[in-house]
């Protein structure tokens, strides 16, 4: 039957004299798009005997293309032109089918037996069957080896050593606000530290970096060149920077009990042009057949051609007993709660991006005055400098405002901007006064 539906929609596309095409935005660097293309391309030949051509959408990080997505829809609100959603984690595709914008999908019911139904509290098959995870990612943080020893400055192996005095300066990140891996990154920090904690940990990291870039690639490509000695990282560019020069140069930490395993998902967006095709791109991407792309080396049997990838799959029959690591035999330090990162994912950005990267060098004079002050003496500076600006209980209630009322959340979000100004300029003067001699 399934073979029958796909030769008459094949007939009846010839007969529209309609393109067999498919949109996909992403993401994903040019390696995934590279490999799943080509691969979905002879896949749909070999299964309809016609031609297909996969568009790659280049709308940016999965921030931008969310914000993308949501300006089509509010536009059109039938169809975005675009078929598939691939990659961006899953706070996305939260929002996403939060808006209605995502289309059912149900993978074939052999398929479906093979995958599990959430790893570590996220979900892999959503209970609607409105998106999947595609893949497997952890967070972590890239150091370069070289330029610690040569500058003399400590190792790293936690978030909060990020904020180290020692590595003002030395350090990159990327705006959430344009990054879903970066975004994903900073929830982590929140919820494995508690709210309070977390955003100590953000602020201080905040005052030692350097510049904030604008992808998730960014960071990691500033460690290798020596630019900066690390950097938060999704594992997958850190690997790939560490094949390139050697473990020796470039160390990549998961800091222990504090990361987590994140799915990157997929789906069809609401009013896909072609929505057949884009079913067929999601069971492939899912199968056997697929998730071999992201796990087996380049050159091996049903692995990828010219890019490595380096991806955990979401299959556990597909891990050897011997393969390390094996998300599916991990333990899980911390309850990560995914509904409530992507409740509060658009507060977050601006809360970051308002107080932090909008003001970023009020902030690095602020830190900078504060590392002049003597040890013994800095505690009540830092605590003044990294208090939350909303509590947690705050930050839940006004989430819906980024939904509900987009005009009260900007001004709320832009009267946080001006007590971070204050706060900075404040406590860099009070040092001054106090400390003139430094």
């Amino acid at each position: 039957m399934r073979e029958l539906l796909i030769l008459l929609w094949s007939l009846a596309a010839v007969a529209a004299g309609r393109a067999d095409e498919l949109i996909i935005a992403s993401p994903h660097w040019e390696g995934v798009r590279y490999e799943f293309g080509r691969a979905f391309e002879q896949f749909y030949r070999a299964q309809t005997g016609r031609p297909m051509r996969v568009r790659w959408r280049d709308l940016g990080g999965a921030s931008q293309i969310e914000k993308a997505l949501n300006a089509s829809f509010d536009a059109t609100p039938d169809s975005a032109q675009v078929d598939i959603l691939f990659g961006g984690g899953l706070d996305p595709y939260f929002s996403q089918k939060a808006r209605g914008q995502l289309q059912r999908h149900r993978l074939p019911a052999e398929l479906l037996a093979q995958i599990p139904a959430n790893l570590g509290g996220f979900p892999i098959v959503d209970p609607d069957y409105m998106f999947y995870g595609a893949a497997l990612s952890s967070f972590g943080i890239l150091q370069n080896n070289r330029v610690l020893a040569l500058t003399k400055r400590p190792a790293v192996a936690t978030w909060a050593d990020l904020g180290r005095p020692e590595l003002r300066g030395w350090v990159s990140s990327t705006d959430p606000r344009k990054s879903g891996a970066f975004h994903m990154i900073y929830e982590i920090i929140l919820q494995a530290h508690g709210w309070d904690r977390g955003w100590a940990v953000i602020y201080q990291m905040s005052g030692n970096v350097a510049q904030f870039l604008d992808n998730a690639s960014g960071p990691v490509k500033e460690v290798s060149l020596g630019n900066v000695a690390a950097a938060p990282a999704l594992d997958t560019y850190g690997l790939m920077q560490q094949s390139f020069l050697g473990k020796d140069n470039l160390a990549l930490v998961i800091p222990r009990d504090l990361s987590v395993i994140n799915p990157d998902g997929i789906a069809i967006l609401k009013g896909a042009p072609n929505p057949r095709a884009a079913g067929m791109f999601v069971d492939f991407v899912m199968s056997p057949r697929g998730q071999a792309l992201w796990m087996n080396p380049r050159g091996a049997a049903g692995g990828a051609e010219k890019f490595d990838i380096a991806r955990m799959g979401i299959i556990p029959a597909l891990y050897p007993a011997d393969r390390a690591p094996n998300p599916f035999r991990q333990n899980y330090s911390f309850p990560y709660q995914p509904k409530l990162g992507s409740t509060r994912w658009a507060l977050v950005n601006d809360l970051i991006g308002q107080t932090i990267i909008d003001v970023h060098p009020q902030l690095r004079r602020c830190w900078r005055a504060i590392l002049s002050v003597p040890v013994a003496e800095r505690g009540p500076f830092v605590k003044k400098f990294t208090a939350p600006f909303i509590s947690e209980e705050e930050a839940v209630a006004s989430a819906a405002l980024w939904r509900q009322d987009p005009a009260a959340a900007r001004t709320l979000a832009e009267s946080w901007m001006k007590q971070a100004v204050n706060r900075y300029q404040t406590l860099e003067q009070e040092i001054h006064a106090t400390y003139k001699s430094h």
